[in-house]
């Protein structure tokens, strides 16, 4: 088995009306997102390419860069409709635990990579980690 190790980032604003005054208010994020990926097959010494992992897997982690992200049930989604101001809707509240968890699935489900584990660092102190149970 081989792993291999994957960094990203993307810029967003966001809140969580769910997890107190300081995170319910309008603010956002450099979230630095670590991927790993596990592989079992080689062809010719290389599991697969590091610019593959990254035609895929990017484009998924960018979605979000320099967009605003709000739950789809949060009443400012309104205000940002009238206002024509861009912004992403998530079917949950977007905390980091959330999101991080919405990655992974993405990545897994529509890019069809082998991931593993993600690390989603909100700050540069506080990181969630979401893997798969290898039970």
């Amino acid at each position: 088995m081989i792993k291999i190790r994957k960094k990203y980032y993307y810029y967003a604003g966001h809140r969580n009306k769910n997890a107190g005054e300081k995170c319910g208010r309008l603010h956002g994020h450099t979230y630095d997102v670590v991927c790993e990926f596990k592989f079992t097959e080689m062809t010719d010494g290389v599991t697969m390419l590091f610019s593959d992992i990254d035609k895929i897997a990017e484009p998924i982690i960018k979605k979000y860069d320099h967009h605003f992200i709000l739950f789809e049930e949060d009443p400012l989604v309104d205000v940002f409709r009238m206002a024509n101001e861009p912004f992403i809707s998530v079917p949950f509240e977007t905390s980091a635990e959330n999101m991080a968890i919405w990655i992974f699935n993405r990545i897994r489900n529509e890019g069809k990579l082998p991931i593993t584990r993600i690390e989603l660092a909100e700050t540069k102190s506080s990181t969630i980690i979401y893997e798969e149970d290898s039970n």
